[in-house]
C-alpha cells in the first residue's frame, strides 16, 4: 500500500475522510461463494425504477436481506424502491462510456486524466474482469424509500452528483438528514454497507462492502454471463 493510500485509509478509519482509495478496495481478496442470482422484479413489494430493464436480479443472500428490510420499513409506512441492482459487464462498460462523455461535456477544461478521475467517482471503470463494480457481482443495490407513492426527500435526486450527494452531509435539511439516517440504519441492521460518496448505494458481500466493514475477503465476485 502506497504512503498516500495508507494515509487516506487511516483518515477514513478516523472518520476525517469518508471515501476509501479505489486501490484499497480492489486489493480485497475474492473468495467466491457461488451463490446464485435470483429474479426480484416479480416481488410486488419492490418498486422497480422505470429506467431498469427487466428481468432484475440480485444474489440470493442479498435478496433475502432485502426482504427483511422491506418488512422493517413497511412497519413505518414505507416501500422500498430500487434504481439499480445486478448489472452485466456489458451494461457497466456502456455506463462508463456514457458517463465519460458526460464528464467531458460538463468540464471541457479538464485534461483526459482529470476526466477519467472525475468519472470514476460516479461509475466504476472496468479495466478487466478482476476490477469491476459491485453491481457486476449481484451484491450492490441503489435504493431509496417511498411513502404514499412519493419518494422521500433525500436531498438530491438519484445520480445527481454534487456536494450534497455524499451521505453524511451538512448542506441538506434536518429532514433530509433524518431520511438518510433512517435508510442507513435499516440497511446496516441487515448487514449492508453504504458507499459514502453516494447516499443511495449499498452493498453486501462485494469488495466495497468488505473494505468498508474492515474485512480482508469478500464472498461475491464478477458473475460471468
Amino acid at each position: 500500500m502506497g504512503y498516500k493510500v495508507f494515509i487516506n485509509y487511516i483518515l477514513v478509519r478516523l472518520k476525517i475522510r469518508s471515501v476509501l482509495p479505489v486501490y484499497y478496495i480492489n486489493r480485497v481478496k475474492i473468495n467466491e461463494c457461488g451463490e446464485q442470482l435470483i429474479r426480484i422484479d416479480e416481488n410486488a413489494d419492490i418498486i422497480i425504477d422505470k429506467r431498469m430493464q427487466k428481468p432484475v436480479y440480485l444474489r440470493k443472500g442479498v435478496y433475502d436481506k432485502l426482504k427483511l428490510i422491506i418488512e422493517d420499513v413497511k412497519k413505518d409506512g414505507y416501500q422500498v424502491k430500487l434504481y439499480d441492482a445486478y448489472r452485466t459487464l456489458e451494461d457497466q462498460i456502456k455506463s462508463w462510456e456514457e458517463r465519460l462523455e458526460q464528464t467531458r461535456r460538463e468540464f471541457p477544461e479538464y485534461t483526459e486524466e482529470q476526466v477519467i478521475g472525475a468519472t470514476s467517482l460516479r461509475v466504476a471503470k472496468v479495466d478487466d474482469t478482476n476490477n469491476v463494480g459491485g453491481h457486476q457481482t449481484g451484491g450492490a443495490i441503489d435504493i431509496t424509500l417511498v411513502k404514499d407513492g412519493v419518494e422521500i426527500d433525500m436531498g438530491t435526486k438519484y445520480e445527481e452528483y454534487n456536494k450534497k450527494t455524499i451521505t453524511r452531509n451538512n448542506l441538506i435539511s434536518k429532514e433530509q438528514k433524518n431520511n438518510r439516517k433512517y435508510l442507513k440504519k435499516k440497511l446496516e441492521k441487515r448487514g449492508f454497507s453504504n458507499f459514502p460518496a453516494e447516499w443511495w448505494h449499498y452493498s453486501y458481500g462485494d469488495r466495497m462492502w468488505a473494505a468498508y466493514t474492515n474485512k480482508k475477503e469478500c464472498i461475491y465476485g464478477y458473475i460471468k454471463n
